[in-house]
């Protein structure tokens, strides 16, 4: 089944900001009553990499539909989209539950969140690929032809 690519870009578009901008004014927070000491800057290392390249491939997909750049595909299949979005949600899971836990953990939040860098790395592949396939995918099929015979 199909469903409208511009609605599923949206989708993961508010899905990522959304969560990222709350992760974003916790951190912050944390930051700026000590979490992290005087190694904030190590934790912020950890925080960003973790989502600004994704963030980076959806800001540059939404840029090039907005300049018309972008081949206009109306429809998407609806199981990549849930595959994406199912993905993503687990990846942003996976990083919030490095920040949430901290408390609750008897190690001290850096060398928890140098932890996480093991399942980051295992979703964050996975994510990206889903999105590239997704966005990429949906390119291909709208540039697609139909052959005259």
């Amino acid at each position: 089944m199909k469903v409208s690519m511009t609605s599923c870009k949206r989708k993961l578009a508010t899905l990522w900001f959304v969560w990222w901008i709350a992760l974003f004014l916790i951190f912050l927070l944390q930051s700026i009553f000590g979490n992290y000491g005087q190694n904030w800057d190590t934790a912020w290392g950890w925080f960003l990499p973790a989502v600004i390249p994704t963030l980076s491939l959806i800001v540059g997909v939404l840029v090039m539909d907005a300049s018309g750049q972008s081949v206009q595909q109306r429809e998407v299949d609806r199981f990549l989209f849930r595959l994406t979005f199912g993905l993503s949600v687990v990846y942003l899971l996976t990083v919030s539950s490095a920040i949430f836990l901290q408390p609750f953990a008897e190690l001290p939040p850096l060398e928890l969140m140098q932890q996480y860098n093991v399942f980051l790395g295992i979703f964050q592949g996975l994510v990206s690929a889903a999105l590239g396939a997704f966005f990429v995918r949906a390119e291909q099929a709208g540039s697609a032809t139909p052959q005259s015979g």
